[in-house]
């Protein structure tokens, strides 16, 4: 029986690449080395909060 994976923290993710990471790396009881799929969604993650921070930004200098 496989154990269940628990990332913790809130139900929503700030962005959907995170979610997504948060689904794939799960709780290793050590660590290792990310995969190439997992460094994608990583910088893809950064990329849109990047682009949410500049949004909010923009709006709020009216």
């Amino acid at each position: 029986m496989e154990p269940i994976l628990n990332h913790g923290g809130k139900k929503t993710s700030v962005t959907p690449s995170t979610a997504l990471l948060n689904q794939k790396l799960g709780i290793s009881p050590a660590p290792r080395m990310l995969t190439p799929s997992e460094i994608e969604l990583l910088r893809q993650s950064k990329r849109e909060m990047a682009e949410d921070f500049r949004t909010r930004r923009a709006a709020g200098t009216r």
